[in-house]
């Protein structure tokens, strides 16, 4: 028989243990769900950036490369310095000696004056005996300038003077004067229209006896340009 002073003893309830380590299991996942979904946030935002970067530092590199090209086609398309221009050429010369005097007659070759060698002169010897010598050319009024280098061929009498003349259709239109040993003057005259031209030598100084020899009187590259 049951003692009916004790009290009816009931069902024992269980312990809450279950309940209460069911409920810490449950927020320890949610943190690590929570954790887990920062982290893959946070290595797509990584990723994206990273991407981001890449694009923004290609799209640089780019630029700078088109800018740098723009700068080298500017500089290449310069207008390139312009060459210097061409020497002027030198008008065609018609030499005396290369012709044949209307008149008189010449001697021609290479002479030497004042230390210069003129291989299309034109000479006369002078002596007592010929003073004065003359040669005339026909132009044909083909001809605007007459140019010579004039004087007393090296080896002759140092006392020697002569003078020279240039004549255009018998007007004079140069006169050297006296002109010594060692001496070269420059001749240089318009013959435009002149159909005749004479150049002449004059002994007028030095050895005149009879037939001395004084030495020979020059007309160095004597030439005509139109």
């Amino acid at each position: 028989m049951s003692n009916p002073t004790e009290p009816t003893r009931g069902p024992i309830p269980r312990p809450n243990s279950l309940a209460t380590s069911a409920e810490p299991g449950k927020s320890a996942r949610g943190a690590e769900r929570g954790i887990l979904l920062v982290t893959g946030a946070g290595i797509a935002l990584a990723v994206v950036g990273l991407v981001v970067s890449l694009l923004v530092g290609a799209g640089s590199t780019d630029a700078e490369s088109d800018t740098a090209q723009s700068i080298t086609t500017s500089e290449s398309a310069a207008v390139p310095a312009a060459p210097a221009p061409p020497p002027a050429a030198s008008l065609p010369k018609q030499y005396l000696a290369d012709m044949s005097p209307t008149s008189g007659t010449a001697y021609t070759g290479t002479m030497p004056v004042n230390g210069a060698s003129y291989p299309h002169s034109i000479y006369q010897q002078f002596s007592g005996c010929d003073t004065e010598v003359s040669h005339t050319y026909n132009l044909n009024r083909e001809w605007s300038r007459f140019s010579s280098t004039i004087g007393i061929a090296e080896g002759g009498n140092s006392q020697s003077v002569l003078q020279f003349g240039v004549i255009a259709d018998g007007k004079s239109i140069y006169s050297s004067g006296n002109v010594a040993v060692g001496q070269s003057p420059t001749v240089d005259v318009s013959v435009a229209g002149v159909q005749n031209l004479t150049i002449s030598f004059l002994f007028v100084g030095g050895n005149l006896e009879s037939c001395s020899q004084a030495g020979n009187g020059v007309w160095g590259e004597a030439g005509l340009t139109k």
